[in-house]
This record gives structure tokens, sequence and C-alpha cells, in this order.
């Protein structure tokens, strides 16, 4: 099963368009910070599984945290903002190793980040924003089944 992860994608609907049109997946994620983004390209894309949580910008407009299992992998969806994911990742890691988890799905820093620590994977799919100066937009893609775990990173052009 194949993910396309999004994150602080900040109202611009074309950038998600943009990265939804550009890979092959079965269900996609967004991580958060204008959740009402991911419900718009939900219209746009009816046939498409989505999975969506809200991040400190969308105001009680949804769950701030959701854990799926998916071809057997089980996997921790959040925005991150509660587990201050901006000071460091060890409360975020502490919640995911409790539920034993496989991947950790998170948002929030707008740096786009794949790492495996202590048996899982986190991974942040950066931002959606093409114009923000400081970090380029990116958005993430991660394979999951038969036992395995591949994320990876692309960059928004």
């Amino acid at each position: 099963m194949k993910l396309l992860v999004m994150s602080d994608s900040h109202r611009n609907i074309d950038s998600m368009l943009y990265a939804s049109g550009q890979a092959d997946y079965d269900a996609i994620v967004h991580l958060g910070d204008h959740i009402g983004d991911a419900q718009k390209l939900r219209q746009r894309l009816p046939d498409t599984a989505f999975h969506m949580v809200a991040g400190n910008c969308d105001f009680l407009a949804g769950e701030s945290e959701l854990f799926l299992t998916l071809e057997g992998v089980k996997i921790l969806v959040t925005h991150g903002h509660k587990y201050g994911v901006k000071s460091g990742l060890g409360i975020l890691l502490e919640r995911a190793l409790s539920l034993e988890a496989d991947l950790v799905l998170y948002g929030h820093t707008h740096q786009a980040s794949v790492r495996h620590e202590r048996g899982l994977w986190l991974m942040c799919p950066g931002q959606m924003e093409r114009h923000d100066r400081f970090l380029a937009a990116s958005y993430g893609i991660a394979v999951i089944g038969g036992g395995s775990i591949d994320c990876g990173v692309v960059a928004l052009p």
C-alpha cells in the first residue's frame, strides 16, 4: 500500500493537487493545519481513501490523532503540536512506543524529515507552501506492506 502524505497545506490546494497528480497511491494522509484543504481535495478525488487529523490552526475541526493499522503496519498519525515536535521528538517517540507503532506520521515543524529510531519510522513530509523563502515545499510517500516500511520525501518544484 502506498500513502501520499501531506501536512501544513495552509490553503495551498494547488500544491496538494500537484502532489496528488505526481504519484500513484492508495490513500492520502493529511497531517493538519488547514484540514479544510484535505476536505476540499477529497471532494475532487472522491474515489480516494483519506485519513486526516487536525492541527493547531484547525480549531476543533477534528481529531488530533489517529491510530491506524494498514497492511499490518501500525501507524500513529498526528499533527505533532501536542507533542512539542518543534522542540524535539522525544515525547512523540514515547507515545508511539507505548502504542507499539511501526510508523509515525507527523507535521507541524514544516521541515521534512525521515528517520528510523528505536525500531520505528518517523516521517514529517514538510509543508505544502511553495513560497516560503526559508523552507522548501515537499510531501511524503510511505510504502507499507509485507512487514516492510519505506518512507521518502519529494520536493515540490
